[in-house]
């Protein structure tokens, strides 16, 4: 009642949604957490209070069981056995159906040279990953983009490579608008002749949801692993989905970041027509517990010869 007043008067209030919160907080315990932290202000320190709904089944099992028939689809549902286990879902059938486009289109590599694992970085191996970049897409006939984990490695890794890229650079900000984001692709876009690179982070505004058709994007490079150290609610879902299924890493951790990298090589190909290659740059990628988390009818080819096997394949 007094944010209705407030807002009246005012047109914008925040105390119906902290009263909302705080109701919120009396919530349930199975399924939820609470967390309480301290995060660094642009001024100083400030506490931080959240209310989390660990478990979607909580919320959508019983709507979902109760209907007639649900359809749930995605190009990143994978694991399919994952999502039926997490949204609760009883008597469901899980059918995965292969990529339909011509799978000479397009060049699956993983170049085991270089890794982001953070107790292995340092100038050299930034050095050698932005060489390794740079020869790349200085031979792609046309755009390429390249996703990395996160800006801080971005920007580290942008100095080496801004020295070898032969081609104009274009770089995701952090907070960029709708706007911003959509002029920056629409002059991207204007490149597709003489080719250009957009350097974009994994789960930032280019990693997923655009559509950058064969004539504008003709590679697309992943770097490393999008996998962020675990706060205090990531432990917390590990944590749960341990105690729920006995699956808490793969479940609350690693599948959730491997889509990512699934989302970020998804903007290459986006019909039957288009052709273009597809790098994933960390040696970790060759790792069983990451490879495994690979669609089945991917064709993957790891080699150390990048450069002539991309030479080939744009030749026909």
């Amino acid at each position: 009642h007094v944010g209705d007043a407030i807002r009246e008067a005012q047109k914008q209030s925040y105390i119906g949604s902290i009263a909302n919160f705080l109701e919120a907080w009396q919530g349930g315990e199975e399924g939820f957490v609470r967390i309480l932290s301290f995060k660094k202000g642009l001024r100083e320190p400030f506490i931080s209070i959240s209310y989390r709904c660990l478990d979607p089944s909580v919320v959508c099992g019983d709507i979902i069981n109760n209907t007639s028939s649900t359809i749930l689809m995605s190009g990143t549902l994978l694991p399919t056995s994952m999502y039926k286990e997490l949204l609760g879902l009883k008597d469901s059938q899980e059918v995965v159906f292969t990529d339909p486009f011509p799978k000479k289109n397009r060049l699956n590599l993983l170049i085991p040279k270089t890794t982001t694992k953070f107790t292995r970085r340092d100038e050299k191996q930034f050095q050698n990953i932005a060489k390794i970049l740079a020869e790349i897409i200085n031979i792609i006939p046309g755009n390429s983009a390249i996703f990395f984990p996160s800006y801080y490695l971005k920007d580290r890794i942008f100095d080496y490579f801004d020295r070898d890229s032969e081609k104009t650079i274009f770089t995701e900000k952090p907070n960029m608008t709708k706007s911003d984001k959509q002029e920056m692709l629409e002059r991207f876009k204007g490149y597709k002749d003489i080719g250009a690179v957009l350097l974009a982070v994994a789960s930032g505004s280019f990693g997923e949801g655009i559509d950058l058709p064969g004539d504008f994007l003709k590679g697309v490079i992943v770097v490393g692993l999008p996998l962020s150290n675990p706060d205090l609610e990531k432990k917390s879902l590990i944590e749960y989905f341990d105690k729920k299924f006995g699956k808490g890493w793969d479940y609350g951790y690693l599948f959730p970041a491997f889509n990512k990298t699934l989302q970020n090589a998804g903007r290459c190909i986006r019909s039957e027509k288009d052709k273009g290659i597809i790098a994933f740059l960390d040696e970790r990628y060759l790792w069983p517990n990451y490879r495994r988390c690979f669609p089945e009818d991917w064709e993957i080819t790891v080699s150390e010869n990048y450069k002539g096997m991309i030479n080939e394949f744009f030749k026909y």
